[in-house]
């Protein structure tokens, strides 16, 4: 990670920015963004990611049922 090429790094911010910014973009909080950098072999990240996608489906349902 340290030894990152420059230009892999800014590419990878611009991608993340941009999902942000596309998630966010309506301002009524009906999507969700998580991002992460992750590696499929790293098991620590990918426990995060499916953490957050069980978040984003709660979030869903609670909402569709007023309950948040």
């Amino acid at each position: 990670r340290g030894c990152e090429d420059p230009k892999v790094t800014r590419a990878k911010f611009f991608i993340r920015d941009e999902f942000l910014r596309i998630s966010t973009a309506t301002g009524d909080g009906k999507h969700y963004c998580y991002p992460h950098f992750t590696c499929a072999v790293d098991t620590e990240n990918i426990r995060r990611v499916f953490n957050d996608c069980r978040d984003i489906i709660q979030r869903m349902h609670l909402k569709q049922y007023e309950l948040l």
